[in-house]
C-alpha cells in the first residue's frame, strides 16, 4: 500500500537551506509548498516545489503568524519546520496554536531562546563542560574602560541574537580601544522587533567578544539531528572560506572527523536545555581547544552538504513531525552506517560566490594570485556539492545570480568593501 505523504510548508525562500530542504523533500516524494515574501526567493523556483505562494516576511512576526494560521486553517496537515532564526522563534512561541493546523517537531520556546540568545547559550554550554570565547556584556563607563585595556588584536561587537534583528549584522571588529564605546552604542541603536523586546528588554544590548583573526578560515561545525529521546546522528565540517572573510557567511566547507568530546558536549547541551531536532553548532579554535560560538536550531545554509554525506536531516525532521518513530530509527541507523571508506567525501561550495570573490580580489590585489589559483584547484580536485547549482534543478542558480548581482548594484559600497577589498 502506498504511503500517504503529508505536504510540507517551507518559508524563507531566499535561504540556501530552504532550497536544499525543498530539493530533499521533493526527492523524498513529498509535495512541497514554498512561501515567499520576495519573488526572487530561490527556493520558489525549484522544480521540486509543487506550489509557491506569497506571505509576509518572518521579520514582521505578527503579520507572518496571522498569515501562517490562516494558511494552516485553509490547508491543514502540512509539516512545518523552521528555516531561519525568526521562524524557529515564531514556531516555538506559538507552537500550541500552530499545532492545531500543522505537524510540528518543535521544542518549547524556552529551549529555542536559550540556544539563540548567546548570553544563555554560553552559560548553558559552560555548565556541560564546553568552552566558549571570553565574552562581556558591558553596562557602565567603567566596563568599557576595563575592556579597552584587554590585550589582543581587537574586540568584536555582536548582537546577542539574530532573532527578529532588523539588519542581521554578524558583528563589527574594533581594533582601536578608544572607539569601542561609540561603536557599541551605534550598534545598540539597531532595532529588534517589538515582540522580542517585550519578551526580553535586555536583548538590544550587544555583547563584546575577544577577536580571533584566524577564525574565519578555521571554523569547525557539528551538524546533525537529535530526537526527544536522545538518539542522534552527526557530521562534522570545517568552514575554510567565508564572505566577508573576517565575519561572514560560509561559502566553502570540507568534511572533517567528529571530535567525540565536542559531540558529547553538544548532546549534553541539547538534553540539558530540552532541545530536539536539526542543529548546527559552530566552534573556533584556540590553541588545542575549541570554543563554541553559535548554535542554529533549524535548517541551515550548508544543509545539502550533510544530505550528500548520508545524513538525511530533512527526512528526519519530516518523519519526526509525523511521529513515524520506526522510520526515524531506520534513517538514523543508515546515517550511522555511512562511511568515507569507499569514496572520498565531497566538499561544499557556493561556486558563483567563490568565483566572484576570486576575480574581484585578484583585480584589487586583496588576494594574491597564488591563493586564488589554489582555490580554483581546490574546486577542480574535489567532488563538489554546490549551494545552489544542481544539474537536475538549474533555474534556482540563474535566479540566485540575478538576485545577487541586483543586490550589489543597489549597494555598490557594500560590494566593494566586502567582496572586492575583503573588509
Amino acid at each position: 500500500m502506498a504511503r500517504i505523504a503529508n505536504p510540507a510548508l517551507l518559508t524563507n525562500a531566499d535561504f540556501y537551506g530552504t532550497l536544499a530542504a525543498a530539493r530533499s523533500l521533493g526527492r523524498y516524494g513529498i509535495p512541497v509548498t514554498v512561501a515567499h515574501d520576495n519573488r526572487l526567493g530561490i527556493a520558489s523556483w525549484s522544480r521540486f516545489v509543487a506550489r509557491s505562494c506569497s506571505c509576509p516576511p518572518t521579520s514582521d512576526s505578527r503579520a507572518f503568524l496571522k498569515w501562517l494560521l490562516e494558511f494552516g486553517s485553509s490547508a491543514p496537515g502540512h509539516v512545518l519546520y523552521p528555516t531561519s532564526d525568526d521562524a524557529a522563534f515564531i514556531y516555538a512561541a506559538h507552537r500550541e496554536e500552530l499545532s492545531q493546523h500543522f505537524h510540528l517537531y518543535q521544542p518549547p520556546i524556552e529551549a529555542i531562546y536559550a540556544l539563540l540568545n548567546k548570553r544563555t547559550l554560553y552559560a548553558e554550554a559552560r555548565a556541560v563542560g564546553l568552552q566558549v570565547p571570553r565574552t562581556w556584556f558591558p553596562q557602565t563607563d567603567a566596563d568599557f574602560a576595563q575592556l579597552a585595556q584587554q590585550p589582543g588584536p581587537g574586540l568584536v561587537i555582536k548582537p546577542v541574537t539574530q532573532i527578529l534583528f532588523t539588519h542581521h549584522r554578524k558583528g563589527e571588529v574594533v581594533t582601536e580601544p578608544g572607539r569601542l564605546k561609540a561603536r557599541y552604542e551605534a550598534f545598540a541603536d539597531e532595532p529588534y522587533a517589538p515582540e522580542l523586546v517585550e519578551r526580553d528588554p535586555q536583548v538590544a544590548r550587544p555583547m563584546v567578544q575577544e577577536f580571533h583573526p584566524g577564525a574565519g578560515s578555521a571554523i569547525y561545525s557539528l551538524s546533525g539531528f537529535i530526537t526527544h529521546r536522545g538518539q542522534w546522528a552527526m557530521r562534522a565540517a570545517t568552514k575554510v572560506l567565508q564572505l566577508p572573510r573576517r565575519l561572514g557567511v560560509g561559502i566553502c566547507f570540507e568534511n572533517a572527523p567528529i571530535e567525540p568530546a565536542l559531540a558529547e558536549g553538544i548532546v549534553s547541551l541539547c538534553q540539558r536545555i530540552g532541545y530536539f531536532g536539526v542543529f548546527e553548532a559552530e566552534f573556533i579554535r584556540e590553541g588545542d581547544g575549541r570554543l563554541l560560538i553559535d548554535f542554529n536550531p533549524r535548517f541551515f545554509g550548508q544543509l545539502g552538504f550533510d544530505v550528500a554525506r548520508g545524513l538525511p536531516l530533512v527526512a528526519l525532521a519530516y518523519e519526526s513531525a509525523r511521529q513515524n518513530t520506526e522510520r526515524v530509527a531506520r534513517l538514523l541507523q543508515a546515517a550511522g552506517e555511512w562511511s568515507t571508506a569507499n569514496a572520498p567525501p565531497p566538499v561544499f561550495c557556493h561556486q558563483m560566490a567563490l568565483n566572484l570573490v576570486l576575480s574581484s580580489q585578484q583585480a584589487s590585489r586583496a588576494m594574491p594570485s597564488e591563493e586564488a589559483r589554489g582555490w580554483r584547484s581546490w574546486v577542480r580536485d574535489h567532488q563538489t556539492v554546490d549551494a545552489v547549482f544542481d544539474d537536475d534543478d538549474r533555474v534556482p542558480a540563474a535566479v540566485d545570480f540575478f538576485s545577487r548581482i541586483s543586490a550589489y548594484a543597489r549597494h555598490p559600497r557594500s560590494f566593494v568593501r566586502t567582496v572586492v577589498l575583503n573588509r
